[in-house]
């Protein structure tokens, strides 16, 4: 056994074809952990000129195979690299987020070619804007400052819709969102987003027509009418987090939680209150109102 692997324990990353140690290869890259990627010179040195000058006094493969040169990457964003600059058919989206960040960091140190770099983010954004429209990801955060940084306009729209529950005020968040877009502008069109979804909140409390359901001990004065609109608006900030929030027949009052069989959005409510009242009519207005409230960021 090699020393290198006593010390570098290599289980939990195995190198992929074509960096494996069956493929054609006149060089080994190995990460931090010690994982070795076997490569062939001619084609880094072609696709990178960092790679150009790294190879440049490097000698041929000896009686003890190919020589090793040492990386300062993670296997993960290794690969990454190595995927992006080879020419062949590997699935980018094997690459998690975080690794893309990475990647995306060093695209100068490496010499990464734009056209190379935008391949691999397409592949990344096609993907993962598939499973944004089917339901909640992983990484949302990265996947819409990566979007804004490359300006894939359609894509930063999508992830935006994933990321209204986010705390606009965390330092860590915006200095994370900031860095990685490239853009303050990528937090300030949340912060707009953020904005319109308040002011548009009235329009969604309208069509539930409070003033013409609430019951008389709940309208009697401003004092207890504002108090209940205020819960209101609560429970609907809750309801319209969903990237597609949804009001079906008879569900206006269900949509807010305020008569709800899940605990985590029913709130303390008056039978009294739209105890009459027209649930269908309700929530064809207030689906109206849903279709109509802001939920992504203008590019």
């Amino acid at each position: 056994m090699d020393i290198e692997d006593l010390i570098f324990p290599r289980g939990f990353f195995v190198a992929p074809p074509p960096f494996d140690d069956t493929a054609p290869g006149d060089c080994y890259l190995q990460s931090i952990e010690g994982v070795a990627f076997k490569v062939l010179r001619h084609v880094l040195i072609n696709s990178s000129r960092y790679f150009e000058r790294l190879f440049e006094d490097l000698p041929p493969s000896g009686p003890d195979g190919p020589p090793k040169l040492h990386m300062d990457e993670d296997a993960s964003t290794l690969h990454a690299l190595l995927i992006t600059l080879y020419p062949v058919h590997e699935d980018a989206t094997k690459i998690d987020i975080e690794h893309t960040l990475k990647l995306v960091e060093r695209q100068d140190k490496y010499n990464i070619p734009y056209t190379a770099m935008m391949f691999f983010i397409s592949n990344v954004m096609w993907t993962n804007a598939q499973k944004a429209r089917d339901g909640p990801i992983d990484g949302v955060i990265g996947l819409y400052s990566v979007a804004w940084r490359f300006s894939f306009e359609m894509e930063g729209q999508l992830f935006s819709r994933h990321l209204h529950g986010i705390d606009l005020n965390n330092g860590k968040v915006v200095d994370d969102l900031v860095r990685h877009s490239g853009s303050v502008k990528a937090y300030t069109a949340l912060y707009d987003l953020r904005r319109r979804r308040e002011t548009a909140l009235d329009d969604i409390i309208e069509a539930l027509e409070p003033r013409k359901h609430f019951c008389p001990a709940h309208s009697a004065s401003d004092t207890m009418f504002f108090a209940f609109v205020s819960v209101m608006k609560n429970a609907a900030r809750k309801a319209l987090l969903a990237p597609w929030p949804k009001v079906n027949e008879e569900g206006a009052i269900l949509f807010l939680g305020l008569q709800s069989e899940d605990e985590s959005r029913a709130v303390a409510w008056c039978s009294s209150c739209y105890a009459g009242a027209d649930r269908v009519k309700l929530s064809g207005r207030l689906r109206k109102a849903v279709e109509k409230y802001p939920q992504d960021i203008a590019m």
